[in-house]
């Protein structure tokens, strides 16, 4: 509804307006009065007021002089004057001041109704308009808002190959998420490896320390040069550099940046690692990162350092990263089901085939290899290789004549592996499996993260995101949990001493065991014995 003003400072001719026409058909929801410039502007100040009718000629202060102070304060309130003298330069002022209409006294009251209700139509336009426009306002700071969070999850989804490398379609992407790239750029991946985390934290803590660590490598690290810290969807913490055809970043500042921030790290409570990589397209980033990944996972002898990945070549050996599987790492990811993660790997293995010219030789090499790899996955869940595929599927001659063939073998192998396991609880992976078991026999030393690594013969910060991926919980969240799970079963099955127990469990301190028991039972040590011991 629009409220709506008359101005005149002759009586009759406000009240001829106000209540002498029929405004019932309108969406008015009141007609206020004023009868000078001075009353107007005071109505106008406390209420709303849409629309004015005003006489363009009154004593003192004019209509010209409302309209100029209309448009000043109320600039979405529309005019329409009234005059009884048809004066060229009324008309112009007024027209050219911006009025909606101008009309000449006396006025025929049906004319004035049609006027009215044309303002009233663009009135209500008006406020569609400015709907929309506050709306656009609203939706642009919130998109503004969200944008980081955007880039990342589409960097995350590129890279997990929920995008397909199409020019067309990345150049629209990279536009609407104000990415400066176009899909024939590079783009420099630097791998940001955590191996150690000083103090105890929760999986909860950790993740809040990785993500302040991200924030502060995106001001270090990145600075003024284009690019973006994120976490991708395997919990790798990863640095892309921006770069154009033309401009790449200077690779010794670069390096010099990354080792200012790792030696500042330790701040965060961690210790940690970069690897560098090379400017690699778009299209191969993935292959890059893997690479990368590849050169953390060998990694054992220089922790809190930085990596020049392109220029040490650190790809991985040949038998780890290159034409030859990785085995440990797939029979992990087949054995999980996480087909996703494994067709990449060996879509990255066969293009490498394809680019290296590989012999008859290496590809039946490969073949048995992911063939025994099937028979085993299986085997361990408890499953017959032929209750995933008959023998004329798994004995494929075509498999190993040419790249391509191996390739399509593989992925039908995996994809009905996958679909067979669902309905099977997943246990852990070997790696995994393996860890816990050390820790239950080690339960009395004081276990460290980079001891069970080099047992299970992986890089610290892999076992670390492996672990969390896999139990929801960090190493040392698991080895506090078992170490009171071990107590509450000696209170409740042994006579010892309580102080016996906590020593045997390698607490020195019984006041901080204690503590921690409380802590996590709601019980004291005491209490719990009490309490389930049977008498």
């Amino acid at each position: 509804m629009v409220q709506m003003l008359v101005v005149d400072d002759e009586i009759y001719a406000l009240k001829g307006i106000t209540q002498g026409i029929d405004w019932s058909g309108l969406p008015l929801s009141a007609i206020l009065e004023a009868g000078s410039v001075t009353a107007a502007k005071q109505v106008m100040e406390q209420q709303q007021v849409d629309l004015v009718i005003s006489d363009i000629e009154m004593p003192g202060a004019g209509g010209l002089e409302l309209l100029r102070w209309i448009h000043d304060r109320f600039p979405h309130t529309l005019v329409i004057f009234l005059t009884g003298h048809a004066r060229f330069e009324y008309a112009r002022d007024a027209l050219q001041l911006g009025c909606f209409d101008y009309a000449l006294k006396p006025i025929d009251h049906g004319l004035l109704k049609e006027i009215v209700s044309r303002a009233l139509t663009e009135i209500a336009e008006q406020r569609i308009r400015q709907s929309f426009s506050k709306l656009l306002e609203e939706q642009q700071l919130q998109w503004n808002k969200q944008l980081p969070v955007l880039v990342e999850r589409f960097w995350q989804d590129l890279l997990a190959g929920r995008i397909p490398y199409q020019p067309e379609r990345l150049n629209r992407q990279f536009a609407l998420y104000n990415i400066p790239l176009t899909a024939d750029h590079y783009v420099l991946p630097v791998l940001l490896s955590i191996e150690h985390w000083k103090e105890d934290m929760s999986a909860q803590e950790e993740t809040i320390m990785e993500y302040a660590l991200r924030k502060e490598a995106a001001q270090s690290i990145i600075g003024t040069l284009g690019g973006v810290v994120f976490q991708d969807s395997h919990e790798l913490n990863l640095i892309l550099l921006y770069c154009t055809n033309d401009q790449l970043p200077d690779r010794e500042a670069l390096l010099e940046r990354c080792r200012r921030f790792i030696a500042a790290s330790g701040k965060f409570h961690c210790q940690a690692s970069c690897y560098v990589g090379a400017p690699a397209p778009v299209e191969e980033l993935a292959e890059a990162i893997g690479s990368l990944l590849q050169a953390e996972r060998t990694n054992i002898s220089s922790p809190q350092s930085v990596i020049d990945a392109a220029e040490t070549g650190s790809t991985g050996a040949p038998g780890e990263f290159g034409i030859v599987p990785s085995p440990g790492e797939w029979a992990e990811l087949l054995e999980q089901g996480r087909q996703e993660e494994l067709v990449p790997l060996l879509e990255l293995t066969v293009k490498k085939l394809q680019e290296e010219s590989a012999s008859r030789e290496t590809l039946e090499q490969i073949y048995y290899g992911l063939l025994h790899l099937f028979y085993q996955t299986a085997r361990r869940k408890g499953l017959s290789i032929y209750d995933l595929a008959g023998i004329q599927e798994l004995n494929d001659p075509l498999a190993t004549r040419s790249p391509q063939h191996l390739l399509q073998w593989a992925v039908r192998l995996v994809s009905k592996t996958a679909d067979a396991f669902p309905g099977i609880t997943r246990s852990a992976s070997p790696v995994i499996a393996k860890a816990h078991q050390y820790i239950q026999d080690h339960l009395q030393k004081d276990l460290s993260r980079d001891e069970i690594a080099e047992l299970v013969g992986r890089n610290p910060a892999y076992l670390s995101r492996l672990f969390r991926k896999e139990t929801g919980m960090s190493l040392s969240e698991y080895i506090t949990q078992q170490r009171i799970e071990r107590a509450k079963q000696l209170l409740v099955e042994s006579t010892d001493k309580i102080s016996s127990i906590a020593e045997g469990l390698g607490y020195v301190h019984f006041s901080y065991f204690a503590k921690l028991f409380r802590k996590l039972t709601g019980l004291t040590p005491q209490d719990y014995r009490r309490l389930h011991r049977q008498p």
